[in-house]
């Protein structure tokens, strides 16, 4: 046996907690069956049975898996150098739980091992059914309770069989099985017996007590369980945050509903959901890790949550909130504020649904389509979520599209302002979304839109640090994000923005947002003709860079002319889909810097109207 850490000087919170029967760990060296070997314990022994547990993953070993774990099964049996005895083999750690009083004991880690050398000792039974000690051999050691009965349906069903069906594709069980019975042939070379070296009473002697494993046993709840197993596991758990979020939220409905095992169907049941509504899109919309960011947005305004938690990844806000809740580790921020929070599927159905209502709800007009790719272009754009809330919080609320696009406009200028004005993100911005979210979820609507309008103002109030209108009439050409954002907004007012034509919308939507473009220098910066251009920028200086002189333009036409002179330019650029390009070529046959001053300030004025208008 190997020693076990925390029974050794023990404290008094250790002896209470062991006398509470509420913590406990042991580690244990074992094999299958252990033929008397001292110091070791068989995992078959004394009708011990392993239960798959409902909040696992399937089995789900496949080919690569299954052809290296055979393949060390075989390399061990045959010795170093293939005629040698057999060495000992090692195949890992296993964490199960304590036994119950039925000798249960639940497989945390180790499932797809553990299933694996079933298949394998079933499959030579039915090869060699002359072996007496497979024929001993108890095979309902085994079971299940992953989706719903349906893995225990096709165990039994394999279990059952005579023979061995690898063609059953939708049996995990009987492919896997199928699968071994190939690699089997491939190591007798098409003989059976002794003939061949092979003898089936040594190999299945060695399966039974010579493969290692390591058990750790715990008794613990299952946030406790899993922190364990995250702990003695070197590579960590095997898997994703929304995988996580499916057993702990299992865990705090049980618990919530007096240990009801029905709670895992509830939660199985959303991911079903996930999947149906993204197999009705025909692609993969949404998936659960953005439900949960959602989530982590509605939870922390409407339970007024200390606003550091939303700077946390959603895997962290939930691994630490259901530490706090579940009393595994209360965690700053936290403590002393989860005693109101309540989680439910039924905030989570919401959820998805509102999701998936915004894929296939049309859109107002092309402006909203327009302000939606602002938001997210914006330096603001981990707050695209916004949408969503909202729509959550007034889902049945019959003006609900209504509120969403006039919000979603509102929200598009205001960020579309500060990222501009600043170019870069400002906490002030971060803080103000904080008590838009709040209000969203606790305040009326009257109120969500009064913080808007007050934090939009009018342009004077976007003055001196970080000045809104030096910004506009300065250098743009300098900052990407900058550039990008002036010149597709002043491309959209000059579109019919306001039209309702869902065709339109989308053609509108793609060629602005979605079509490879460039921001051109309508005065080339570095002309064709070298020799002029120290004169052009003695004579434009900073106003060449500013947006007076740019236009959004698509690739293909900006790289076919390169930097040519204004009259060739002028001649392609009558060729673009853009409205604000035909028209700058139509408005200017020649261009000069009092043609670019002239076009700036009529630009400025353009977005300006447009964003406090």
């Amino acid at each position: 046996m190997f020693p076990v850490a925390v029974t050794k000087g023990r404290n008094r919170n250790q002896q209470s907690m062991e006398a509470n029967n509420n913590f406990a760990i042991a580690a244990k060296t074992c094999t299958l069956q252990n033929a008397g070997q001292q110091g070791y314990s068989g995992l078959l022994e004394s009708g011990k049975r392993y239960v798959i547990p409902i909040y696992q993953r399937p089995y789900a070993w496949t080919d690569v898996q299954i052809r290296k774990f055979t393949g060390d099964i075989f390399t061990a049996f045959r010795g170093h150098d293939g005629q040698s005895d057999e060495e000992p083999m090692f195949i890992g750690t296993m964490q199960l739980s304590f036994p119950n009083e039925s000798m249960e004991q639940e497989v945390i880690d180790g499932q797809q091992r553990l299933t694996t050398m079933l298949l394998l000792l079933v499959l030579l039974r039915k090869r060699f059914p002359e072996c007496r000690e497979l024929a001993a051999l108890p095979f309902n050691w085994l079971s299940t309770r992953v989706n719903s009965g349906e893995q225990q349906h096709c165990l039994d069903a394999f279990l059952q069989k005579d023979e061995i069906l690898a063609a059953d594709a939708l049996n995990v069980y009987t492919r896997n099985a199928g699968l071994l019975e190939e690699l089997l042939d491939e190591q007798l070379a098409g003989g059976e017996g002794e003939s061949f070296g092979f003898n089936i009473d040594r190999f299945v002697s060695f399966l039974l007590n010579q493969v290692y494993f390591v058990v750790i046993e715990t008794r613990a709840g299952l946030s406790k369980t899993l922190q364990i197993f995250n702990s003695i596991n070197a590579t960590g758990l095997d898997l994703n945050g929304s995988d996580i979020f499916k057993i702990r939220m299992y865990e705090y409905l049980r618990d919530l509903r007096g240990r009801d095992e029905s709670a895992f169907d509830d939660i199985s049941n959303l991911y079903a959901l996930l999947d149906t509504n993204n197999a009705a899109q025909g692609a993969r919309v949404a998936d659960m890790q953005e439900i949960l960011a959602i989530y982590q947005l509605i939870l922390i305004a409407q339970y007024d949550l200390p606003v550091a938690l939303y700077s946390l990844s959603t895997d962290s806000f939930f691994e630490r909130l259901f530490d706090t809740i579940l009393k595994v580790q209360p965690w700053e921020h936290l403590k002393g504020n989860t005693s109101r929070v309540e989680l439910s599927v039924e905030a989570l159905q919401r959820i998805i649904a509102v999701r998936f209502d915004w894929e296939t709800y049309p859109f107002g007009c092309a402006e909203d389509a327009c302000m939606v790719e602002f938001i997210d272009r914006s330096r603001y754009g981990r707050y695209t979520l916004l949408k969503y809330v909202l729509l959550y919080r007034y889902k049945d609320n019959p003006a609900v599209w209504e509120k969403c696009w006039e919000f979603n406009r509102l929200l598009g200028k205001l960020y579309f302002i500060y990222s501009v004005r600043f170019q870069r993100a400002v906490n002030e911005i971060h803080t103000f979304t904080y008590g838009l979210l709040k209000a969203l979820m606790q305040g009326s609507w009257e109120e969500v839109l009064q913080m808007l309008h007050d934090k939009i103002g009018q342009p004077e109030q976007h003055s001196g640090y970080g000045d809104l209108g030096q910004t506009l009439n300065g250098n743009i050409a300098h900052n990407t994000k900058l550039k990008n954002l002036l010149c597709r907004l002043s491309a959209m007012l000059d579109e019919d923005y306001r039209s309702g034509d869902p065709d339109y919308i989308a053609a509108l939507r793609t060629k602005l947002f979605h079509t490879p473009t460039d921001i051109e220098h309508i005065q080339a910066y570095h002309d064709r003709d070298g020799n002029l251009r120290h004169e052009i920028w003695d004579t434009w200086k900073e106003e060449i860079h500013s947006l007076g002189n740019l236009i959004i333009l698509e690739q293909d036409i900006n790289r076919s002319i390169g930097n040519a002179l204004y009259g060739e330019k002028r001649k392609r650029y009558a060729s673009s889909q853009f409205n604000t390009v035909r028209h700058h070529a139509e408005n200017y046959p020649d261009w000069s810097l009092p043609s670019g001053m002239e076009r700036k300030e009529k630009e400025v004025n353009k977005v300006l109207g447009y964003l406090f208008g």
